[in-house]
């Protein structure tokens, strides 16, 4: 049987499908191209978007569940591979999905579109909705989320982390300001060794846990108060620990408690202590003011405004950050996210500080899009093969 320019033949229940080369001769292709035609079938299509949904709603239902919370349901559903169910069923996560929708849509554009020549339109289209899910994903792996918390006069230039953790040692200098070296705790491993200026021996790891039950009622932590646990669900609530030796001396550090004063020479008291992981910005943030405004006649906030200077190369602006108008510089966004309201204190203006360095892509494959659109339809149209 012939179609066209290919020909598709049958032995017994086996396909077999031919195309024709230049000087008539035919080639079997049939092996990858019906791969590729399972693959864009239109029923992966609906497929993947139902599981989209499901994923969308599963993950907002678990948001409101304290263990979990926000951040813990777009690692679990969100940005993960794979997840478990309840009963320990595997699941595809969002970067799963968002791969195999990628790998469906390549197919789609191989086997069903034709010719570029043809249909440079549907090409160009297709080839923006590829920019805009392979740059979703990428967002998912190379973006970082920090938070700065301000009172009012109070300046900033690193963000904290609210999941990653860094093992620091802190000079303090003369003039009160201080020096720290620190290396991010999840590239640290038992055995890794740290030579301090001043210090006869090596400062030592002998054990990282990377969340442990909190030690109360203990004065002074020893390694046998440290009771290891699984990493929880929101990644925020973990408390790391870590043992170290110098010499014969051994220490233990838990979350954001007392550091360790290093036996050394050094006139700077040099301490070692964990931290959460701090990440500089190419500016620095002073508060200016803090502005809430409530719903009449109730306690809950409408609005809450912060009015910043910023600090660049020398530079000075001021900027109004509030919850639809963040500041932009680059691949770095700072957000207004909530306030603190300590007791006898000044409120404290939260910001979330988001670094992407894809975050142009939306906007490219939106360009990308339109642009094949307006080809396909201005272009004089063909009778399709």
């Amino acid at each position: 049987m012939r179609i066209g320019g290919s020909s598709f033949g049958t032995a017994g229940r086996k396909l077999y499908v031919f195309s024709m080369d230049g000087n008539g001769a035919a080639r079997e292709g049939g092996s990858a191209w019906l791969w590729l035609r399972g693959i864009a079938s239109p029923r992966l299509t609906v497929g993947v978007l139902l599981w989209m949904c499901v994923l969308t709603v599963w993950g907002t239902i678990a948001q409101a569940d304290p263990a979990v919370g926000l951040y813990g349901a777009t690692l679990r559903f969100f940005h993960s591979w794979f997840f478990r169910a309840p009963g320990g069923l595997p699941l595809p996560g969002g970067a799963a999905t968002a791969a195999l929708a990628l790998l469906h849509l390549a197919a789609s554009m191989a086997t069903r579109l034709g010719p570029f020549r043809r249909r440079p339109g549907l090409w160009i289209t297709h080839g923006g909705l590829a920019i805009l899910i392979g740059g979703g994903l990428a967002a998912g792996r190379l973006s970082r989320d920090a938070t700065l918390a301000l009172a009012e006069g109070e300046t900033a230039s690193a963000a904290v982390s609210e999941t990653e953790w860094e093992l620091a040692l802190v000079r303090r200098r003369a003039d009160g300001g201080r020096d720290v070296e620190a290396w991010p705790l999840r590239s640290i491993r038992p055995g890794f060794r740290w030579t301090v200026n001043g210090m006869a021996e090596p400062l030592v790891v002998e054990a990282v846990f990377r969340s442990v039950e909190p030690p109360g009622g203990v004065s002074e932590v020893r390694p046998a108060d440290l009771r290891p646990t699984a990493r929880p669900a929101d990644p925020r609530r973990a408390l790391p620990a870590m043992v170290v030796r110098v010499g014969r001396e051994t220490g233990v550090l838990v979350g954001e408690g007392q550091g360790l004063e290093l036996p050394t020479t050094d006139a700077r008291r040099p301490a070692l202590l964990l931290r959460r992981e701090r990440r500089p910005l190419p500016f620095t943030i002073r508060l200016i003011d803090f502005e809430k405004k409530l719903h009449p006649n109730t306690q809950m906030p409408r609005s809450f405004v912060s009015r910043v200077e910023v600090t660049e190369g020398g530079s000075r602006r001021e900027v109004t950050i509030s919850m639809n108008r963040p500041l932009r510089r680059g691949q770095w966004a700072v957000f207004q996210s909530s306030y603190m309201e300590p007791a006898g204190g000044p409120e404290i203006s939260v910001l979330a500080v988001s670094e992407n360095h894809v975050r142009l892509l939306p906007y490219i494959a939106t360009v990308v899009m339109l642009a094949g659109m307006i080809v396909h339809y201005a272009r004089p149209r063909e009778d399709d093969p």
